[in-house]
């Protein structure tokens, strides 16, 4: 069992600690080509092909977890079954010298306090790629990896996304609901700008194993 980073914003982080979100979508690096069908979209263990000096084909001396088909092949950069992922989010120091999550809460587990942190107290905004292993405190065990193309998301998987109760300000203000699915691909849009091009993503399903994680 390893551990790995992943970074999640304020808004789903909030939805992992209510119990909301299951599940994350993350691109491929690098897409492969158009017409790539792997030989299954759950990622598993595989001995890959490589060519040896001679170039001929030979099978690798070691087994790797990931996706492909008969030319491309992909390793799941969020490890395999049974991994865990240490979530990093934002934090602040607001409320100096103790750090605080910017979604709530002291990194050392014992407050639960909400606070603005664009506030008049505001003394420094620490983005999530920053936060150093310690201070994490929720901790992630991957379940499922698989992959699939972006608009294959289904309402249910929109809802384990956590958009089960998605309202965006112009639904308000419309005065009409806007479903998950519309939502997840409204706030992808916004974000990698490529809802069109419809690129592979890894499914990464998860269970929460700890909400304290950085307090040790």
């Amino acid at each position: 069992m390893k551990q790995r980073p992943i970074i999640f914003n304020t808004e789903m982080v909030r939805a992992i600690l209510d119990g909301r979100k299951t599940q994350t979508r993350r691109m491929f690096k690098a897409q492969p080509h158009d017409d790539w069908a792997p030989f299954s979209t759950n990622a598993e263990w595989y001995t890959p092909t490589i060519i040896d000096k001679r170039g001929f084909y030979q099978p690798a001396n070691h087994e790797v977890f990931g996706v492909s088909d008969e030319d491309c092949a992909f390793v799941s950069p969020f490890g395999t079954i049974g991994d865990q992922l240490w979530v990093r989010e934002a934090m602040t120091k607001a409320h100096w010298p103790d750090l605080h999550y910017v979604c709530g809460g002291l990194t050392a587990g014992t407050g639960d306090e909400d606070f603005d942190y664009r506030g008049a107290e505001y003394r420094g905004f620490i983005p999530s790629i920053h936060m150093p292993r310690w201070a994490a405190r929720i901790l992630l065990e991957v379940t499922v990896i698989r992959v699939e193309r972006l608009n294959e998301i289904s309402e249910d998987d929109a809802i384990k996304e956590g958009f089960d109760h998605s309202r965006s300000a112009a639904a308000k203000s419309a005065g009409w609901y806007e479903k998950p699915r519309t939502a997840f691909l409204r706030t992808w849009e916004q974000i990698y700008h490529n809802v069109d091009a419809n690129p592979w993503v890894w499914v990464i399903e998860f269970r929460v194993i700890s909400t304290t994680g950085g307090a040790a």
